[in-house]
């Protein structure tokens, strides 16, 4: 009888499909991060405005802290604070990352449970909000707070840098595929109001053995525009506000070099840097 039951449970657990058995959030780094080259060109933006070198990164909506961890383990003099409302995703992050690091590097990454629109904590270098997180602050007078306390939260020289999506694709509903080999990563934007640039959003993660997550994550957002966020940086007090584009090669693809032209073509997708200097 024992034998038996033992021989039940075997099998139940054989049994799970891919995505029971799937932990969303290392899917998310894999499918959507890239933070190992995000903290090169975070620091590179920095040494291009300020010629010395960043050290203290405040990664805000940091989620995981997949950025804050990389950051930190590049140089043995830096260190991190990553802040985010989602005690869960910040444990896992601890767990996961933070302490995956090693001491030396845990030591140097202090993640916070808070919100972001309050101002306070230790002062950085640069401060990043990747991956459009900011986008879920709607309404204008939250994102000139956000910005504000952004502002606040920098050493004096200190700079702010986010990433910003537009173009037309990007204000209507449609859905990008990426094969990842052993998953396919869907992004798929449900719905777009042209009236408030507000959208719904979904990530979703499908297995070779037909399971999915679906919806791995889901995003309420409103869609800022590059004039709008650089009126509100500059309304927040920030000193200037540069909006970077990337140089392309004959094949049209991106080269990782960033400038600052005075006019461009809207590509039909786009995503670029705004820098914000305290």
């Amino acid at each position: 009888m024992s034998n038996k039951k033992r021989g039940t449970k075997a099998a139940t657990k054989q049994q799970r499909t891919l995505a029971e058995q799937a932990d969303r959030h290392v899917y998310y780094e894999r499918a959507v991060q890239d933070p190992k080259n995000d903290a090169k060109t975070l620091a590179k933006l920095f040494r291009r405005y300020r010629k010395v070198e960043p050290l203290v990164l405040r990664e805000d909506f940091c989620g995981t802290a997949t950025l804050a961890t990389h950051w930190t383990k590049a140089r043995a003099d830096r260190s991190a604070i990553g802040v985010d409302l989602d005690r869960d995703t910040l444990a896992w992050g601890q767990v996961n990352n933070v302490e995956a690091a090693g001491g030396d590097v845990a030591a140097r990454v202090n993640l916070i449970h808070g919100n972001v629109l309050d101002a306070g904590g230790p002062k950085a270098d640069v401060t990043c909000a990747l991956n459009f997180s900011y986008c879920c602050l709607k309404q204008r007078s939250s994102m000139l707070a956000y910005l504000k306390a952004t502002r606040a939260n920098l050493k004096k020289g200190g700079v702010f840098i986010a990433d910003v999506l537009g173009g037309p694709d990007s204000m209507a509903a449609a859905e990008d595929t990426h094969d990842h080999g052993d998953f396919v990563y869907r992004w798929e934007q449900a719905f777009f109001d042209p009236l408030t640039h507000e959208m719904e959003c979904h990530i979703h993660f499908d297995f070779p053995d037909g399971s999915s997550l679906a919806p791995a994550f889901s995003y309420e957002w409103r869609l800022w525009s590059m004039p709008e966020l650089c009126d509100l940086l500059a309304e927040a007090g920030f000193s200037a506000v540069h909006r970077l584009w990337e140089k392309t090669d004959d094949a049209g693809e991106g080269t990782g070099v960033f400038f600052e032209p005075h006019r461009v073509e809207n590509w039909d997708q786009w995503w670029t840097y705004v820098v914000a200097e305290r």
